[in-house]
């Protein structure tokens, strides 16, 4: 009795279905372990940063971080520099530190959420030259700007009271994409230490009484894409918002 097997034409066939669904679903695939990997670096960014925070809170022997004048200057004065350096350095490992009048990396060019292929043109992020800039060993990049703890206008709507520096920071070193949205994002850092992201509810209720309109990223889609997918926003999303929208949608980057 002969044996039953498959001819070379059904294997071929099959092949050819299975490249076929690979090449479907690999990009997909390929493009959550991102998103994933981003998030996961983000967490771990911010909670590095407020951990260091609470330590110079800790040195001074302060409850919060107006207290400890860490963040009392202006980015171009050098006393302020030469501070930050010092505060910074003993309360987190760093390998590279910058001040103010100097890139970090002056080369590197980053871009919008969307479209994805267009510049920044403004002299941002590692291309900076204004506030403090330093990187951890794990890779993560911030720039520090200094504003003196100043008096948010709405703190009785928030848990921000008041504004106490500006904070970018590029999840991911050199690597690309170096992109808003995705590897770099943007915070304020309030009087209790803690990160919060520019354009969230607790952000635009501080600044604006209310989290509705240009200020808040759910109801701003240039911000990261509103409430739906990027594919779908208008054609110029900053990405400026999307810390705000991953955090408050459970740590997930779903646009």
């Amino acid at each position: 009795m002969g044996k039953n097997a498959f001819t070379f034409a059904e294997v071929m066939i099959t092949i050819a279905i299975i490249g076929v669904v690979a090449a479907l679903t690999m990009p997909s695939i390929v493009k959550h372990y991102h998103e994933k990997e981003y998030v996961t670096q983000l967490q771990k960014s911010v909670s590095q940063f407020e951990q260091a925070m609470q330590i110079i809170m800790f040195r001074h022997e302060c409850t919060d971080i107006i207290c400890t004048g860490v963040f009392d200057g202006e980015s171009s004065n050098s006393a302020w520099n030469d501070k930050f350096e010092k505060e910074i350095i003993n309360s987190l490992k760093v390998i590279n530190t910058t001040k103010n009048g100097t890139a970090l990396m002056s080369d590197i060019v980053s871009t919008p959420l969307k479209p994805r292929f267009a510049t920044v043109t403004e002299d941002v992020d590692w291309r900076s030259t204004s506030g403090f800039k330093f990187m951890t060993p794990d890779g993560a990049m911030y720039i520090i700007e200094p504003k003196g703890c100043v008096d948010v206008a709405h703190p009785e709507l928030s848990t921000i009271h008041n504004f106490c520096a500006e904070v970018t920071i590029d999840v991911n070193s050199y690597r690309m994409p170096n992109q808003y949205g995705r590897d770099l994002f943007k915070f304020i850092v309030a009087q209790n230490a803690h990160l919060y992201p520019v354009y969230s509810r607790d952000y635009s209720n501080a600044f604006y009484g209310s989290a509705t309109g240009d200020n808040y990223w759910r109801t701003n889609s240039a911000l990261c894409a509103g409430e739906g997918i990027l594919k779908d926003a208008p054609e110029n999303v900053s990405g400026y918002g999307c810390a705000a929208r991953v955090i408050e949608e459970g740590w997930k980057m779903n646009y």
